[in-house]
């Protein structure tokens, strides 16, 4: 039964890649631990988790019979500000860097019944601005990292906060209950 999923039974493939920018940094040694696949996968598990145990939230039609049916594969991309900037410009038009962005794969659902796997879609992380904010907001790097990765899933999964209050508070509920299973604080109280 899909709602008895376990983190174990759910495997995604995450597929990590980092910026030739970033790579050459001299701090790129601190940062790469950050982005671990072991620790990413988990954290995609246990969206995945969530929502096979919480089926009255509603998925996109063309997600919601392949999500739980077959592997699904989420692709990160960690880059420095630079391009982050580029990327927010070309994608959103908006002229800063921003700490990340989620590009929901757009296969039809044909497509999708015909694949393997499920391709999610891929996040594009700046991990400077990321650590900016943690330290700004009082947060370990990890905490607020993992809180991204969450909402950037949630994402590529058809969730947008941007749509109405409705929206955004069942976004928020599914993030902070899947940050409490990973052992993370509600990114939404603050002091």
């Amino acid at each position: 039964m899909v709602s008895d999923l376990t983190p174990n039974e759910v495997k995604p493939t995450v597929v990590i890649s980092f910026s030739d920018a970033l790579l050459e940094q001299s701090d790129f040694a601190a940062i790469e631990p950050f982005y671990q696949a072991e620790q990413l996968v988990t954290i995609v598990s246990q969206v995945l988790v969530f929502l096979a145990a919480h089926q009255d939230i509603a998925l996109p039609e063309r997600l919601a019979d392949a999500l739980f049916a077959k592997p699904s594969e989420v692709e990160v991309y960690i880059t420095e500000p630079v391009e982050a900037r580029e990327i927010n410009l070309e994608a959103r038009n908006k002229d800063y860097a921003t700490n990340i962005l989620s590009y929901p794969s757009e296969l039809p659902e044909a497509v999708i019944a015909l694949l393997p796997s499920l391709s999610l879609g891929e996040l594009v992380i700046c991990h400077e601005v990321v650590a900016k904010q943690a330290e700004e907001q009082g947060k370990t790097v990890n905490a607020h990292l993992t809180h991204l990765l969450v909402h950037g899933v949630l994402h590529l999964l058809g969730f947008d906060h941007e749509l109405g209050q409705a929206e955004q508070d069942e976004m928020e509920s599914i993030e902070i209950a899947v940050l409490a299973k990973l052992g993370i604080d509600n990114p939404y109280l603050t002091d």
